[in-house]
């Protein structure tokens, strides 16, 4: 009883000073007439200070906070959510990619000539003219080679990505600035398209491109400021207060962690650093990695690419044969770009030393080598390592489903490929078939097991980072706005839970579900706040949800009545 009565006091003192506490320093801010929600529902107001959300609730828990000092907004009905993370993007190359000679997703190939003329005639002879993006579904059969890109431009090295990013067009120029020949043979996970005489189309896949990536000049650092600034922007337009970079190299490690530190970038970012066997030169960035972080830039995660992209260029490692292709071909069921035991020796290593890793895994033969892999690190670890993330996880066979469960794995799906897109619902179809088409994304079947599920855009190998777009296409697994036609409709959801793969499910992923992903006091006010509720709208409608602003640690950091530049100068 004695222990009982000072707990009791202790409590009284403890609650009697947070309110002294409370009434010496007011709420910075007060939210007020909104629609504000919480784990527990909807409230209407919600006070911050010093960064951290104090009170939620009626107007008169919020009041109570207030200061002479305290900044009073009207939201006038005004929606607000945790702010968004996008788990998966390559912010560096989709602000520099708004610099380039670009042209529209499905753009006919006289576009794609007009547009690469254009380029060439403001470019000075021999310079490189780097764009895209292309889709395969458009050309004619041999349509598609270098003798088309030299017509257009007989005086630039020219080399244009496709929608995946994981194939390349290059023109006769490049390709001889970069050593291929017809008697270049393919590198280890890669492809060189070549004519019936054998001589190089000028389509090159996967490493196939590698060569020629080399020799195009590197962007200057104020290039790359510039780029980086402007897409990290255009994120915080649409409420996205978190991401992580799925792909860092020394060059834009370097950019993403000054700007990071300089307060230019806002965002609380995760970077995955590249890494490849044998690479010696992603080893030491690993290593060196401590020497880039900053309070918001954690440096702690490292990229495997294990296999490519389900596309026509059949690249994505599979179980069974792509569509029309014979058992017996070499190719059938694409690359598999990293060997098992070389998997397995590295996710144990990194696995052992804390660091969280994301998977590049299209296929379901990558899914399951991943999974081995983690599966292997499990048992020689034990099971204090992180939550590794499958990223894209395009096909999944059903008997990996609960596995990643069972190891803790997260699942990280990509929006703007799971509804009819030309790369999804021509491309992907043809290569797979109508019935591996069924269980594309299988994103309800891994949330039934219960495992952690988050979404990242992929951006810029998708043309936006709009997450309401892949919101929205979660729930219907129709094209933005309803369609007719869908892909995977079995593997709908709902919308919250799609809001929290982008709020609560994705701030665990991080490792800062404690600091954010929910509204409620004691959270750092990562907030965003819409014109209207995306769950009071028709569910068509949800893809144009409009952010009025976003805050990050209670500071205003994108404002619609007075946005910061959002297009390239």
């Amino acid at each position: 009883m004695r222990m009982m009565a000072k707990l009791l006091a202790g409590g009284a003192l403890a609650l009697v000073a947070a309110g002294a506490f409370a009434a010496e320093k007011p709420a910075d801010m007060i939210l007020l007439n909104g629609q504000v929600r919480t784990p527990g529902g909807w409230a209407e107001a919600l006070a911050i200070r010093d960064g951290v959300i104090v009170a939620v609730g009626d107007a008169k828990a919020a009041e109570a906070w207030r200061g002479e000092g305290s900044k009073v907004v009207d939201l006038q009905g005004a929606a607000v959510l945790p702010g968004l993370h996008d788990m998966h993007v390559h912010v560096q190359s989709a602000g520099l990619e708004q610099y380039s000679c670009g042209f529209a997703y499905g753009a006919k190939p006289a576009a794609i000539a007009a547009r690469v003329k254009e380029c060439a005639a403001k470019a000075a002879p021999g310079a490189w003219i780097i764009g895209g993006n292309w889709v395969a579904a458009v050309f004619a059969k041999g349509q598609q080679n270098r003798a088309f890109l030299d017509k257009v431009a007989p005086n630039n090295p020219v080399f244009l990505s496709d929608e995946s990013h994981h194939s390349g067009w290059a023109n006769s120029k490049a390709l001889e600035l970069a050593g291929i020949t017809r008697d270049t043979r393919d590198p280890e996970g890669g492809v060189i398209d070549r004519d019936a005489k054998g001589n190089p189309t000028g389509v090159l896949r996967e490493a196939g491109t590698f060569a020629v990536q080399k020799v195009i000049p590197a962007p200057t650092e104020a290039l790359n400021r510039k780029a980086l600034a402007l897409a990290t922007r255009q994120m915080l337009s649409y409420g996205i207060t978190s991401f992580t970079d799925a792909w860092l190299d020394p060059q834009n490690l370097r950019t993403l962690s000054d700007l990071s530190g300089e307060g230019i970038v806002k965002q609380r970012v995760r970077g995955c650093i590249f890494w490849a066997p044998d690479d010696k030169d992603s080893e030491r960035l690993i290593a060196a990695r401590a020497f880039y972080a900053k309070p918001r830039f954690k440096p702690d995660c490292v990229k495997f690419m294990l296999d490519g992209v389900p596309t026509e260029s059949h690249t994505a490692a599979m179980l069974h044969p792509y569509q029309g292709i014979a058992a017996d071909d070499p190719k059938a069921k694409g690359i598999l770009m990293v060997p098992q035991p070389a998997l397995d020796e590295a996710v144990a290593r990194f696995d052992r030393m804390g660091l969280h890793m994301k998977f590049h895994a299209a296929g379901d033969g990558a899914v399951r080598a991943a999974i081995d892999a983690v599966e292997h690190a499990r048992k020689v670890n034990g099971w204090g390592g992180s939550s590794h993330e499958l990223a894209h996880d395009s096909f999944v066979d059903r008997a990996d489903i609960p596995r990643a469960r069972a190891l803790n794995l997260t699942w990280e799906f990509s929006p703007y490929i799971w509804y009819p897109t030309p790369i999804a619902d021509v491309d992907v179809r043809k290569a797979v078939g109508d019935e591996r088409m069924k269980r594309f994304t299988p994103i309800a079947d891994a949330m039934a097991t219960g495992a952690n599920i988050i979404a990242g855009s992929d951006w810029s190998v998708v043309p936006s980072v709009n997450p309401w777009l892949a919101i929205e296409t979660m729930v219907t697994r129709q094209s933005p706005g309803g369609s007719a036609n869908s892909v995977g409709p079995d593997e709908k959801v709902t919308l919250d839970q799609a809001l929290r793969m982008f709020t609560e499910n994705a701030a665990a992923a991080m490792g800062d579900r404690d600091l954010v992903g929910s509204i409620e006091p004691g959270m750092h006010a990562d907030i965003v706040v819409t014109e209207k509720n995306p769950f009071k709208v028709p569910v068509t409608e949800i893809h144009d949800t409009k952010v009025r602003m976003t805050f990050i640690d209670g500071e205003l950091v994108y404002d619609a009545a007075n946005p910061p530049p959002l297009t390239a100068e």
